[in-house]
């Protein structure tokens, strides 16, 4: 079982991504649109023949920072990888595991077990050094220091997938109460999608690139 979380999890379906992965998009995202904006205008319909390279730069940043995340739903955990969407229900999750990334053991086809690894959840993030001070001169006050386990749970307390983990052990103990059954058909398997969306925009950039590039 995971540590209580810090922050009560307010319910609904939650989409979970790095907070510096999202300031680093919409940087990107609004530096990319105003030179492509001044390109244009600048250079008139000429600018539009260079539309491409930007816009493919663009699309690889949505592809790979933002397109990427955790959904987190009542019953089940989307994982949207660079390439493919893991859809887990929650009973095909056999443990959550929060660390440098947050994996999932799952229940693969012919029940056989996976290791899901989200691309780009929250993770746990390193100890600042004035803050790994504090804690430790906190700690010589009470003359006593916490163990590497103990401040890997505060740890992941403190991260903002640790709402998966909850969820999920919610669920588990919630099905447990109720006496249902571990696994109810197809409702216990893991399914894998590509994310044909990403994958078709940025091939077809990377192709009128290449053709701006040959002509």
């Amino acid at each position: 079982m995971s540590a209580p979380l810090l922050t009560p999890d307010p319910g609904g379906t939650l989409h979970l991504r790095p907070h510096g992965a999202t300031v680093l998009c919409v940087v990107v995202g609004v530096l990319g649109l105003g030179l492509t904006l001044d390109a244009v205008i600048r250079a008139g319909w000429q600018g539009v023949l260079v539309l491409p390279v930007p816009l493919l730069f663009l699309a690889l940043v949505w592809m790979v920072l933002w397109a990427p995340q955790v959904v987190l739903h009542e019953e089940s955990v989307e994982v949207r990888n660079v390439l493919v969407t893991h859809h887990l229900p929650f009973a095909a999750i056999q443990e959550v595991r929060l660390g440098a990334m947050l994996r999932f053991e799952v229940t693969a086809d012919r029940a056989a077990t996976s290791t899901i690894t989200a691309w780009n959840a929250p993770a746990l993030g390193r100890d600042a050094p004035w803050r790994r001070e504090a804690v430790m001169y906190e700690q010589r006050l009470r003359g006593r220091s916490s163990t590497p386990q103990e401040r890997l749970v505060t740890d992941q307390r403190r991260s903002r997938s640790a709402v998966v983990a909850q969820r999920w052990e919610d669920w588990m103990d919630q099905r447990d109460r109720q006496g249902r059954s571990p696994v109810d058909g197809t409702e216990g398997v893991m399914t894998t999608r590509p994310n044909v969306l990403q994958i078709a925009v940025v091939a077809i950039l990377g192709v009128l690139v290449l053709a701006r590039v040959m002509l």
